[in-house]
């Protein structure tokens, strides 16, 4: 489908060789975190200094500035807006199916897990799994979007309009939420009422979105054309950070005293909903007659949830419960790789 020809530079190079084997680069990413995560945390406690607005007060941590970048990058690459804007019935379907999916899985899988998992496992791994359903679509779904060749305004219209209303929608995915958690963690989960940190969601999403929209037009797109291969490589690189530097968390604990009985079940689920996630956005498109590119961005943007704003949400809710941030963890190990895999596989079908 790609008539141009394929640039031989060193950039290019090592672009093609990073996205082959991203898969190798991730899984290894949460192998180094697991045994080495004093590299992680102090890229965690990297801060570019403070920002102060709408009341609140954050640091501007390199996650934050990592998460940036990934927008930036996609929004630098929108060309067709106007399809987004003419077509929104893909973009409220991906939304709705974001929000509404995972709660309905978790509601079945609920009844699965009581039979199957002690009560303590019950509560870390549906509650964990289900702050997942709360959070705005994962700024990473762009990156894997673009490196699909896949509809990038329409995934970055899915971050955008996720974020935008997580101010409303959280607080109803949490009332749903409640209906399935059980024990100590339900009123946790009741004083999360004001949603997502909107300080942090403002300055590494939609601020970097509207400068990419911004420097289009100035760079030109002959510009951004010839530096796709330095995105791209840019946005796997922006990736492994992220995830490595969540991963060194809560890893290096299971690591050294593994809970078999609590990963296996947490991991089954964590498989189970995000490839009933990752399906039903690729089913969404072709059930709306989509372009394969856009099955592409409904695919990453209904299956990847904002694990970061997962994981404040989850330390600031359970901080004596870090238990909790392990289903979460391995959701995101999940996602990336069952991404990072139908990423794989689009670049193979389509160059071979």
């Amino acid at each position: 489908m790609n008539s141009e020809p394929v640039p031989t530079g060193l950039l290019t190079r090592l672009s093609h060789l990073v996205h082959r084997y991203f898969i190798g680069f991730l899984i290894s990413s949460y192998i180094f975190a697991g045994f080495f995560p004093c590299f992680g945390e102090w890229l965690r406690r990297i801060s570019l200094g403070h920002a102060s607005a709408f009341g609140e007060t954050t640091s501007l941590s390199l996650t934050m500035v990592l998460l940036a970048v990934l927008l930036l990058n996609a929004s630098l690459s929108l060309e067709k807006i106007r399809d987004l804007i003419r077509s929104p019935q893909l973009l409220l379907a991906g939304l709705g199916a974001n929000l509404l999916l995972p709660i309905i899985v978790l509601y079945f899988a609920s009844f699965l897990l009581t039979v199957g998992g002690t009560p303590e496992h019950l509560q870390a791994i549906i509650v964990a799994l289900a702050l997942l359903s709360t959070v705005p679509v994962a700024g990473a779904s762009t990156a894997y979007t673009q490196n699909t060749d896949g509809d990038v305004p329409l995934a970055v219209g899915l971050v955008l309009l996720s974020i935008l209303f997580s101010p409303w929608l959280m607080p109803i995915s949490l009332h749903f939420i409640n209906v399935v958690a059980i024990g100590d963690y339900t009123p946790a989960l009741t004083q999360l009422k004001g949603g997502a940190p909107t300080l942090v969601l403002l300055l590494s999403v939609l601020l970097p979105s509207l400068l990419g929209l911004g420097l289009r037009p100035i760079l030109g797109a002959h510009r951004i054309q010839s530096a796709k291969p330095t995105l791209k490589l840019t946005n796997s690189i922006c990736l492994l950070l992220l995830n490595y530097t969540n991963a060194s968390i809560a890893l290096p604990q299971v690591f050294a005293s593994p809970e078999w009985g609590f990963l296996i079940i947490a991991l089954t689920f964590a498989i189970l909903l995000c490839s009933v996630d990752f399906l039903a956005g690729w089913w969404l498109g072709r059930l709306l007659k989509a372009k394969t590119s856009q099955c592409y961005a409904l695919m990453f943007g209904v299956g990847m949830n904002n694990n970061g704003t997962a994981l404040v949400l989850a330390s600031l809710a359970f901080v004596n419960q870090p238990k909790i941030l392990v289903p979460i963890i391995l959701y995101n190990l999940v996602q990336n790789l069952i991404a990072s895999g139908a990423s794989h596989l689009s670049s193979s079908t389509s160059f071979s």
